[in-house]
């Protein structure tokens, strides 16, 4: 997988990670637009939103911030059903964001699916993250007023095919 770094501005993502947190989830976005709108929005100052990875829909990769850095992608929870979510400590500091191309209704292509699921799988290696539904979250279930991921996705897929990555055959 060939990942492209991309610029961010310094205004959308925090150097390190407060408190010595560390990645212990992965968020999965729909960025509802392009990677070359993705590009242009995190490098711009007045967005205060990043993520640290987008995966396009022909399975190009880019990433925005470090995975020791804190993205700006999660925001502060609303109506959350995620049950690992941490009481008073914002998201962000702890866990990794991967944004997707395409809107809401999109489905997402066999490149996209297989592109994510090795990226995913990497994040989790490198950083001890178990791969099932509690730390590998949707974006609705941090903020229940997004549509993020979209209606099209499914995390069942994306998780077996992580398991297929991981598992000898």
């Amino acid at each position: 997988m060939n990942v492209v770094r991309k610029p961010c501005s310094p205004k959308n993502f925090m150097q390190g990670r407060p408190g010595a947190l560390r990645p212990s989830a992965i968020v999965i976005h729909i960025s509802e637009g392009t990677l070359a709108s993705a590009d242009a929005w995190f490098n711009n100052a007045a967005a205060v939103v990043s993520a640290h990875y987008i995966v396009g829909r022909g399975g190009e990769v880019h990433q925005y911030v470090s995975e020791g850095d804190t993205a700006y992608h999660a925001g502060n929870p609303v109506g959350s059903t995620w049950k690992l979510l941490r009481p008073h400590v914002n998201p962000n500091f702890y866990t990794i964001g991967i944004e997707h191309e395409g809107r809401a209704q999109d489905q997402w292509t066999d490149m996209q699916y297989s592109t994510s699921a090795e990226l995913v799988g990497e994040i989790a290696r490198r950083w001890s993250i178990p791969i099932d539904s509690d730390h590998i979250v949707m974006h609705r279930e941090i903020r229940a007023n997004k549509t993020c991921p979209g209606f099209a996705f499914s995390r069942d897929k994306l998780l077996s095919m992580i398991a297929a990555l991981t598992c000898p055959s």
